[in-house]
C-alpha cells in the first residue's frame, strides 16, 4: 500500500495512466526524460505484465485521476505489491492557454505531476471503510430522491394555485398529509402528474427508511467502525447519519495528517487571497462533499444547544457580521470548530467530554 504522503524520490519509473472504461494510455517517463507513449486494453492484468516484462528492475509508480472507473485499478495493483496512486481531479492542472485536452495529453500531465510530488493522493478506503461508504452512498441517493419528489410536488403546486390549499407543504409531510394530496381536488392531468410524483416520494421514503437500517446495521456488526461511530456520537448533535458519512469519506483515521485537515477536506476553510500585509479572506472553498459539508452544518446548530463553549464561540462570531448573515456566518464557524473536534476523537479513540 502506497504510504499516505507520496515522495517521487522513491522510484525510477513514472507512468501516468489516463483511464477509461476501454483503455489505458500511458506516459511513461523517468526522472528527467520521457521514454514512452503506450495505449494498451483497460485491463490492470495487461498493465501489470507489461511493466513487470519492461521494468523488472526498476521502481515503478502508477498515477492515475480519481474517476467514474472507481478503485479497481489500484486494488489489483496493491494486491500484487506494485504502487498505485489516486490523483485527486482538483489537484490537474489546467493552463489559461490551454484549449486541446485529449487522453495523451491528460497522461504526460499525470507523470509530470507523479515526478514533482506536489500533490496529494486520495486516501483510498479499504476494508471495512469501504463498505461503510458504499452504504452511506446508497442512503444519500435515496435522501436526494426524497427530497427532490418533495421539491417538485411543492412545484406542481405553486405552479397550478394548489399550495393555499396545502399551507402546511413547507414543514409537515407527515402520513396524513399526503393523503390530503392523494385526494386534492385538480384537473386530471395535474392529478395524474402528482399521483406520479407521489409514487417517487413512496418510493424514496421506503428505500431511505432500508438504506438507513443496513447502515445501522453494518455499524453494529463492524468492530473498529462500530467503535469510532461511538466516539463520534459523544460529540453533541451528531448522531448515526452524520457520523457515518463523515467515516466513510474520511476512511481510516489513522491516514489524517493534522488537526485543521477535516475542515480543508469539508471545504469548511474560507478563500484566501492576501498579499503583503493585506489579509484578504472570502467565504469557504466549497470544496469536497456538499451533502457531508450540510450535515456538518447541520450538527453545528444541534451542538450549540448543548455545548456551551460552541454556543459563546457562536455569540461572539455573530456579534461581528451583519444581522442579515450573521448567524450564517457563524454557524459554519462552528461546523469549522466542530472537525476539531472530530478529529481529536478519531485519532484519540476516545469519547467527548463536554466542558
Amino acid at each position: 500500500m502506497i504510504p499516505p504522503v507520496y515522495n517521487p524520490e522513491r522510484y525510477d519509473i513514472y507512468i501516468g495512466n489516463d483511464v477509461d472504461k476501454r483503455s489505458f494510455v500511458l506516459n511513461i517517463r523517468e526522472r528527467y526524460r520521457q521514454l514512452m507513449i503506450k495505449t494498451i486494453p483497460a485491463e490492470p492484468e495487461q498493465l501489470y505484465n507489461f511493466i513487470t516484462h519492461r521494468f523488472s528492475d526498476r521502481r515503478v509508480v502508477i498515477g492515475y485521476e480519481a474517476g467514474p472507473t472507481g478503485f479497481g485499478l489500484y486494488d489489483y495493483m496493491a494486491a500484487h505489491d506494485m504502487d498505485c496512486v489516486v490523483i485527486p481531479p482538483t489537484s490537474v492542472r489546467k493552463a489559461a492557454n490551454e484549449h486541446v485536452k485529449n487522453n495523451r495529453i491528460d497522461a504526460g500531465k499525470l507523470s509530470t505531476m507523479l515526478t514533482e510530488g506536489d500533490f496529494d493522493p486520495v486516501r483510498v478506503p479499504e476494508g471495512p471503510y469501504r463498505e461503510l461508504r458504499n452504504f452511506v452512498q446508497v442512503r444519500e441517493n435515496y435522501a436526494r430522491l426524497q427530497r427532490i419528489s418533495k421539491q417538485r410536488i411543492k412545484a406542481l403546486l405553486l405552479a397550478n394555485s394548489l399550495h393555499t390549499a396545502c399551507q402546511d407543504v413547507d414543514t409537515h409531510w407527515s402520513n396524513l398529509f399526503l393523503k390530503r394530496l392523494k385526494i386534492l381536488s385538480c384537473t386530471p392531468a395535474v392529478r395524474f402528474r402528482l399521483d406520479r410524483l407521489l409514487e417517487d416520494l413512496d418510493y424514496a421514503r421506503r428505500q431511505l427508511s432500508k438504506a438507513t437500517l443496513e447502515l445501522r446495521d453494518f455499524c453494529r456488526k463492524t468492530d473498529d467502525v462500530k467503535e469510532h461511530i461511538h466516539n463520534l456520537q459523544s460529540i453533541p448533535g451528531i448522531g448515526i447519519v452524520t457520523s457515518s458519512a463523515l467515516l466513510g469519506r474520511v476512511g481510516d483515521p489513522r491516514f489524517l495528517q493534522n488537526l485543521r485537515e477535516l475542515g480543508s477536506f469539508c471545504g469548511l476553510v474560507a478563500r484566501e487571497k492576501s498579499t503583503g500585509n493585506k489579509v484578504r479572506r472570502g467565504s469557504i472553498t466549497h470544496t469536497g462533499n456538499a451533502h457531508l459539508r450540510s450535515l456538518l452544518v447541520e450538527a453545528a446548530w444541534r451542538t450549540i444547544q448543548r455545548d456551551t463553549e460552541l454556543k459563546q464561540f457562536y455569540d461572539r462570531i455573530a456579534s461581528r457580521h451583519h444581522i442579515l448573515f450573521a448567524k450564517q456566518k457563524a454557524i459554519v464557524a462552528v461546523a469549522r470548530k466542530l472537525t476539531l473536534r472530530i478529529y481529536r476523537v478519531l485519532k484519540e479513540r476516545r469519547s467527548y467530554i463536554i466542558r
